[in-house]
């Protein structure tokens, strides 16, 4: 089978997955994806970081086998890899609990004027690559629909390819629509947590994130190693993860090598 061939094959199959799956689903995992080559009994399909793989491995594997074996009437084994661009930027989210579907209902005024946000950092601006193109595709999803896709939604990449302006994209979006955003860096957060313990005011702090509909915390790998002001961070997480509401981190690393953390 030549690499055309593949390419026509795996359009077919992720136009069958199309009707199948919810758009933000395919837009985000699926529409990145490309039938690349054929070996044997082994169809390759490419992604285009290893996260993308790694989630597409777990939890769509069995879905794409059966639909390529529908499409193309033979029983391959199915190999993902990384696209050669590589992976210096990528999305992680955690799976959407059942109970939380029907999202949170946007009531609240929003707590971060649009004023605040850096008036450069939209969408529209962003410039997309095949490295951060998931990234922007899950960022949109969210905006979209807070706290019913990728709920929590962790961005990672080095410094200065997108992460911030990515999240106040976001919260832009959302206080356009209404919704209480919150967005801060977690200097930010801890120094206000801090102060709060200082001044015997947690409970103004717990109201303030714990309120939100929409939460932003940018670089929260400076909680790594704060085990009192990470014990808060978690608690509001938690908060606000079991009422709907969205949550998005950043980072520059991936949750594995954030020390202390990685349990959570």
């Amino acid at each position: 089978m030549s690499e055309s061939t593949a390419r026509e094959v795996w359009r077919a199959v992720l136009g069958d997955l199309q009707l199948q799956l919810p758009r933000p689903t395919f837009e985000t995992w699926l529409k990145p994806t490309e039938g690349v080559a054929f070996d044997g009994n082994t169809f390759v399909v490419e992604a285009p970081n290893s996260f993308a793989v790694e989630w597409l491995e777990r939890r769509m594997y069995h879905a794409l086998k059966k639909t390529l074996q529908k499409v193309s009437g033979r029983d391959f084994e199915l190999e993902l890899k990384v696209k050669s661009q590589g992976d210096f930027y990528a999305v992680e989210q955690a799976p959407l609990a059942p109970d939380q579907a029907a999202g949170a209902t946007p009531t609240a005024p929003p707590l971060f004027e649009m004023r605040s946000f850096n008036p450069k950092y939209s969408f529209e601006s962003f410039v997309a690559g095949p490295s951060n193109r998931l990234a922007l595709s899950a960022s949109k999803a969210v905006a979209e629909s807070p706290g019913q896709v990728y709920n929590p939604l962790y961005l990672h990449s080095g410094a200065g390819l997108g992460k911030t302006h990515l999240l106040q994209a976001i919260g832009k979006t959302c206080a356009s629509r209404g919704m209480s955003v919150l967005y801060v860096t977690s200097e930010q957060f801890t120094n206000e947590f801090i102060s709060a313990i200082r001044n015997r005011t947690t409970e103004d702090f717990r109201r303030r994130y714990r309120s939100v509909q929409v939460l932003l915390i940018d670089d929260v790998q400076f909680l790594s190693g704060k085990e009192q002001t990470h014990e808060g961070f978690f608690h509001t997480f938690n908060d606000l993860h079991n009422s709907g509401n969205q949550v998005v981190i950043s980072a520059d690393r991936p949750p594995r090598e954030l020390a202390s953390m990685e349990d959570r």
